[in-house]
């Protein structure tokens, strides 16, 4: 999920925030992606197979993968909104929730009636998730409850409202933002690492309503001592696109005494916020992406191959914009097709989780949206 999942704000402790945050490749020599190297499969059917398995997850028993399904078919507008009206009906509040704020983030307008029906909810979350919902597809709201909600001590409901908010675009909501993020959670009820996540989710929130000067918590919290808040901190500012944060990125990419998911993080963010030469770096030297494909955890795995995706679309924005006079080595590099294989192979991993995370980097890195890209295995087109 990485970017980081709507889901992550259903977990509870530490550990599987983790799990869910990392969520939002020993595979270096694989094969092509069909039968045998002269029948590569073609990106349309290896969308068409991501999407059959996201399909499969939105009918798994797991509430989160469902959820999960519901987020990874935003890449794909038109399948979306029967993946989210399946969620309204689900008995799950994570899936539900996700439903409800897919409804919104894409303006999913036919179900804005039915958002509207859900803000009598009986999960707190889940009501806000539908004012968010139906106020974003053109539906008469009362949002007033969000800053009951915005002042709770149940963390969860603090980050998803605060989160809601953020993505609503309402900048008369920035003064309440500010306020309540300066309402402490009590400790003996909070530990300091759920609190020092809620604060940098306002000031992200923030930053979207555009109080630029919240970014300089959020590039702070770049160095916290937290590690789950450093992955966190580094994926907001690749979403916000903070160029100003990029020559950090780049260190702790290069350093390799830095914990792997946080070069995980960090090459996901500079795909995002990078020029040419960047992006020509991480293809350089990101090999530590293919090998962490290849660990035994799948939650390392899961955040692999959705930075493999975000590096593959990256690969793809540059290689449009190359020249005839580009030199033929920088040619070859950006035609290396090894993460959309790598992408191709993992939907095949034996963790579910993996799976429906390769998935929806397929989906992403082959956003119909984009111009084409090389199809896997087919011959290189360098000049010279």
């Amino acid at each position: 999920m990485k970017e980081v999942g709507y889901t992550t704000r259903w977990t509870a402790g530490a550990s599987a925030w983790r799990l869910a945050v990392l969520l939002v490749l020993t595979c270096a020599a694989l094969p092509c992606l069909g039968a045998d190297k002269d029948s590569p499969l073609s990106l349309d059917d290896l969308r068409e197979k991501a999407v059959a398995q996201v399909q499969t997850a939105a009918r798994g028993d797991d509430p989160f993968l469902r959820a999960n399904a519901i987020e990874a078919m935003q890449s794909m507008p038109e399948r979306a909104l029967p993946f989210a009206q399946l969620g309204l009906e689900d008995e799950h509040p994570a899936v539900r929730f996700t439903a409800l704020v897919t409804i919104g983030k894409m303006r999913l307008r036919e179900l804005g009636p039915a958002a509207g029906r859900m803000l009598d909810d009986p999960d707190d979350s889940v009501r806000a998730a539908a004012m968010f919902a139906a106020r974003r597809c053109g539906e008469d709201v009362d949002i007033s409850e969000m800053s009951t909600m915005l002042a709770s001590f149940d963390p969860s409901l603090r980050s998803n409202v605060v989160m809601l908010l953020g993505m609503m675009g309402d900048q008369s909501a920035l003064p309440m933002i500010q306020a309540h993020a300066k309402i402490p959670m009590p400790s003996h009820r909070v530990d300091e690492l759920r609190q020092t996540i809620v604060r940098v989710q306002f000031a992200e929130a923030q930053v979207l309503l555009g109080d630029w000067d919240a970014v300089s918590p959020l590039r702070a919290a770049v160095f916290s001592q937290y590690g789950e808040v450093r992955v966190l901190a580094v994926t907001m500012l690749g979403r916000l696109r903070d160029t100003s944060i990029g020559a950090a990125l780049v260190g702790i990419v290069r350093r390799e005494d830095q914990p792997i998911e946080l070069q995980l993080a960090a090459a996901e963010a500079l795909s995002h916020i990078g020029k040419r030469a960047t992006i020509k770096e991480l293809l350089e030297g990101s090999g530590f992406v293919i090998q962490a494909c290849g660990s035994d955890s799948p939650v390392l795995r899961a955040q692999a191959v959705i930075t493999a995706g975000a590096l593959e679309r990256a690969r793809g924005r540059v290689y449009r914009q190359l020249m005839p006079s580009d030199p033929p080595a920088i040619w070859r590099l950006f035609e290396d097709t090894r993460y959309i294989q790598a992408l191709s192979r993992l939907l095949e991993d034996p963790h579910p989780q993996v799976r429906l995370s390769a998935a929806a980097a397929v989906l992403r890195a082959l956003d119909r949206r984009d111009s084409a890209r090389l199809l896997p295995g087919q011959a290189a087109r360098s000049p010279g």
